[in-house]
């Protein structure tokens, strides 16, 4: 690599992601829910409500998230999960109709034509009441 000349070569990757926030607007829409969270942590997990559940009150999907210490992060980070979540709903929502469209094009039933053109000079013959 002309990055690390002297180092062997290592094949990193990342996939990230980025969601926007509106911040004003999520809030009324989550319920959050402070807990205590589970597992190992000794005394500090014991004692304090650092865990939190957030539910998007519209449609019920529900996030819980302790993988932090600090209630704020876990709060920001279950905000995010959220948001993606819902992302992904919308996403799956618009291709199911994207779909569902698609579907009706291809059950259209095709009417008796009226006017019809054959041939290399495409003439025109009248079909119906004449």
């Amino acid at each position: 690599s002309p990055f690390r000349a002297r180092h062997k070569r290592k094949n990193w990757y990342f996939g990230g992601q980025l969601f926007e926030i509106a911040e004003q607007t999520v809030d009324s829409e989550i319920r959050f829910q402070q807990c205590r969270a589970s597992g190992a942590g000794g005394q500090h997990v014991n004692t304090t409500d650092s865990a939190v559940r957030a539910t998007h009150v519209a449609t019920g999907i529900a996030v819980r998230v302790e993988s932090e210490r600090s209630q704020h992060a876990n709060k920001r980070l279950a905000r995010v999960l959220l948001m993606q979540k819902l992302a992904e709903q919308a996403q799956q929502a618009a291709s199911q109709q994207q779909k569902s469209r698609w579907q009706q094009h291809n059950e259209l039933q095709r009417g008796n034509p009226i006017r019809t053109f054959k041939g290399p000079e495409f003439s025109q013959t009248h079909k119906g009441k004449g």
